[in-house]
């Protein structure tokens, strides 16, 4: 893993400056998307199956998987990162909590404080560690902060500032979780009622500029406050945008999980 760091990056600064850099590349290189879902691989998450998948063959995947491979970078590079689990909170159908501690992330304390490192949250990503109850981060994404909240799920509150004001996107607890947990939410997403990575495509990422994310209807664009919304007639039209944008090997996924697609409705 240090290798693979050092191939892509010098890092300099702080140690909060270098797990944003290593944030920052994580977004560069990995898309967030679930077609190990689709396809029903149902292979463990360990250490070596997460290099393996996206080190070594260029996939992406969801947030067990990419920061389940951010801690073990950050690990290797000295950062005494810890995992933890969140539960997702729902604006629709209703405003709920979703899926219990199914979302994966990293926490960090460093200088009595305690920060919260999230590379798997989908496009929202702030590429930068959030300080409990410090000043909100903003990155293309949008502009995000976590608190202290004591609810039914948690006791930080991760929230995006929205048109709306702040809203609340997901809780948590700081507790450490082990690859038990992870391969316990792995299952959840995998084969829960509940789950909506289980039941159609999701390819999304954030850039330098903006965010993207393809869905099996259409390809949807933020950069800058302006927004693109291309609708696919098929699924070549589908294809194309997923080649045009995604890393190679989620091309080559998308294609596989099309094809499997076919064959059912044959």
């Amino acid at each position: 893993m240090l290798q693979w760091i050092s191939n892509h990056l010098t890092l300099k600064g702080t140690p909060l400056e270098q797990i944003s850099q290593v944030q920052t590349l994580f977004a560069e290189q990995f898309e967030f998307e679930n077609l190990d879902v689709l396809l029903a691989n149902e292979e463990p998450i360990t250490e070596r199956y997460l290099q393996n998948k996206m080190i070594r063959h260029g996939r992406g995947g969801l947030c067990y998987e990419l920061n389940g491979l951010l801690y073990i970078v950050l690990r290797d590079l000295g950062f005494p990162v810890q995992l933890a689990a969140g539960t997702v909170w729902a604006t629709s159908p209703r405003n709920s909590y979703v899926l219990d501690r199914t979302h994966v992330v990293n926490v960090l304390e460093y200088e009595d404080t305690l920060y919260l490192i999230d590379s798997g949250f989908g496009s929202n990503l702030v590429m930068q560690p959030v300080a409990l109850d410090g000043d909100p981060v903003t990155s293309p994404a949008g502009t995000f902060r976590l608190r202290s909240e004591t609810t039914e799920k948690s006791t930080l509150i991760f929230e995006q500032l929205t048109d709306n004001g702040w809203e609340r996107r997901y809780g948590l607890y700081p507790d450490v979780i082990d690859w038990t947990h992870l391969n316990h939410v792995k299952q959840q997403i995998h084969h829960c009622l509940e789950s909506s990575f289980n039941k159609a495509l999701l390819i999304a990422k954030a850039t330098n500029d903006g965010t993207y994310s393809i869905n099996e209807d259409r390809y949807h664009r933020k950069c800058s406050g302006d927004e693109e919304t291309v609708p696919f007639q098929d699924h070549d039209e589908l294809l194309e945008q997923v080649r045009q944008h995604a890393a190679p090997a989620v091309y080559e996924a998308t294609v596989n999980y099309i094809n499997q697609q076919k064959t059912f409705c044959d």
